[in-house]
């Protein structure tokens, strides 16, 4: 066992001297960021700095797999996004090819199908559920679906 003090440098004691220094003034009245002033909302600062409004990354997942054992075609596939999602969303989106796996909840089997994610970047806006809606309750009617899985997420984007 070493039992000989450690040795530090000349540049780590200005360091820690710097650490304490800044550890001591958070705390003193007057500085920028006492308890009673909130910190900046992290995301509108990294949108500010990237000149990137904030915006809501949509996801809407389908399952292509139909109840009565058939699969949505890619012909039907592409006439459901022209005729019901582009008219909703005609600045843009993504669509991406997955494979999607979820658990039935009444037999309790793993079930894997092929899939898709429509993926939206979009201003929050007083008609975004009901268009939302709309595509989703389109899929289920057409293609004979129990659900069109939806996630949001809070982002920036620029196109």
């Amino acid at each position: 066992m070493n039992c000989q003090p450690p040795v530090f440098s000349r540049q780590w004691y200005l360091c820690a001297a710097a650490v304490v220094a800044s550890t001591v003034a958070w705390g003193q009245p007057g500085h920028a960021r006492g308890p009673e002033a909130p910190a900046p909302d992290a995301l509108q600062t990294a949108c500010t700095a990237l000149h990137a409004p904030p915006v809501l990354q949509v996801s809407l997942l389908f399952g292509l797999k139909r109840p009565d054992g058939g699969h949505v075609s890619r012909r039907d596939w592409a006439r459901f996004v022209r005729d019901t999602v582009t008219p909703r969303f005609p600045a843009g989106f993504s669509v991406l090819r997955m494979t999607g796996q979820w658990r039935d909840e009444r037999t309790g089997r793993i079930i894997r199908e092929p899939s898709r994610i429509i993926w939206i970047a979009t201003p929050l806006t007083p008609d975004l559920r009901p268009r939302l809606e709309a595509i989703r309750q389109a899929y289920r009617q057409r293609f004979g679906q129990d659900t069109v899985g939806l996630v949001i997420t809070p982002g920036c984007a620029a196109f």
